[in-house]
């Protein structure tokens, strides 16, 4: 089985406005990339509709609907542009317990996939019986550096894969990841994929380092 492999562009000035056009551009060229998914920043998300070959999410997405909510990011408006999946809950952008609750209920009900980020294993066994669609272990204190998750924390993956698996939620992985051993590991220990931010979008050729992460080939 392919990982599945999430790629946040957070709001890195080489992959915001124009510059996250550019990414994805030379990102479409790789070939069978079903398993790949694009998180994109709120005033990028419309780039699904002139990329639509591509799986398009959002980094964040609230749980109303339409209405007088300024600043909102509602799941109608997100699938609106055809994009049907979100991350939730990043520790750059935490959420309380209720709020990932009351997200994850109107997901069900709007078909919308959501990967949930957590912390630490008490997180994961909180937000695994609210049963969304993935868990993202992500320690914090990992994030953006050079220790992968893989080998810091394999005791924690482990356990995680199990309660996700116990509550039919698929887990992946993030925190400097960054290369293909790092996520082969992760696969092993029962991941079915990873989380990946800087480990892509900051090398200085994003696509080849993409490439170099998985099986894939140019097209």
């Amino acid at each position: 089985m392919k990982p599945l492999i999430f790629i946040n562009f957070k709001h890195y000035e080489n992959a915001t406005g124009r510059n996250a056009e550019l990414l994805l551009n030379e990102f479409r060229r790789i070939k069978d990339q079903k398993n790949i998914y694009y998180c994109l920043g709120p005033g990028d998300v419309r780039l699904s509709l002139q990329f639509p070959d591509l799986n398009i999410y959002s980094q964040h997405v609230d749980y109303n609907s339409y209405g007088p909510y300024t600043g909102s990011i509602s799941m109608n408006f997100l699938k609106s542009i055809n994009v049907n999946g979100s991350l939730l809950n990043h520790s750059e952008r935490r959420i309380n317990i209720n709020d990932i609750k009351k997200t994850i209920e109107n997901s069900r009900q709007n078909d919308f996939k959501l990967v949930v980020c957590s912390e630490n294993i008490d997180e994961i066994k909180d937000i695994a019986r609210l049963k969304p669609d993935y868990i993202a272990y992500e320690p914090r204190e990992l994030i953006g550096g050079d220790v992968s998750v893989s080998s810091a924390k394999p005791d924690i993956i482990k356990s995680a894969s199990s309660i996700c698996s116990e509550n039919n939620v698929k887990l992946l992985v993030g925190a400097g990841i960054k290369t293909s051993e790092d996520i082969k590991t992760s696969m092993d220990l029962g991941a079915s994929g990873v989380l990946i931010a800087s480990g892509v979008i900051k090398d200085p050729k994003p696509i080849n380092k993409l490439i170099s992460l998985t099986d894939h080939k140019i097209g």
